[in-house]
């Protein structure tokens, strides 16, 4: 074992007791930072948790009030009379499912194929396939029996409407 001068043991922990001093000081300055930006999200969170609270209970009580509007009596019975085994019957059924839609509601082939074989899955022999469906909403598009507010991508498919949406003035 070294020897060491008791000069240089009190040097040493000098040194070590101003390190420790520095240290100390240093994790008590950014723990009352971390405490203050920890009540900041705090406060941001509940807000956020009550803004989404009110927009879902918003867009539920919106969707009520769109379900109540449409005539669902009536296509109810017309899609019971509907023959799904003759020609062109997917056009048909589409057509239906479009009627039942207002101008300017936004659709798209996974809404159009889901209503599809909500009402007629059971008289279908197979599910109606969403790229059949596509495709149609595809060609009436160029015909321009609807219209396409957004072209589709690989993640995210095309939106159509049944009227054309108006010319923005510039």
């Amino acid at each position: 074992m070294g020897s060491m001068s008791v000069d240089q043991i009190v040097a040493h922990l000098e040194a070590k007791i101003a390190h420790h001093k520095e240290r100390q000081a240093f994790h008590g300055e950014h723990e009352a930072f971390h405490r203050e930006q920890a009540g900041l999200h705090g406060t941001e969170l509940e807000a956020a948790v009550g803004l989404l609270q009110a927009f879902r209970t918003a867009s539920g009580a919106a969707e009520e009030l769109i379900a109540r509007s449409r005539p669902a009596a009536a296509s109810a019975e017309s899609d019971a009379e509907l023959d799904v085994t003759r020609g062109r019957a997917l056009s048909r059924m589409i057509t239906r499912v479009l009627d039942a839609k207002a101008p300017n509601e936004a659709f798209g082939p996974s809404a159009v194929t889901k209503e599809i074989n909500k009402r007629w899955g059971a008289k279908l022999r197979r599910k109606v396939n969403k790229r059949t469906v596509a495709a149609t909403l595809r060609r009436w598009a160029v015909r321009g029996r609807i219209h396409r507010t957004r072209e589709g991508r690989a993640r995210y498919e095309s939106l159509y409407v049944k009227r054309a949406p108006a010319e923005k003035s510039r």
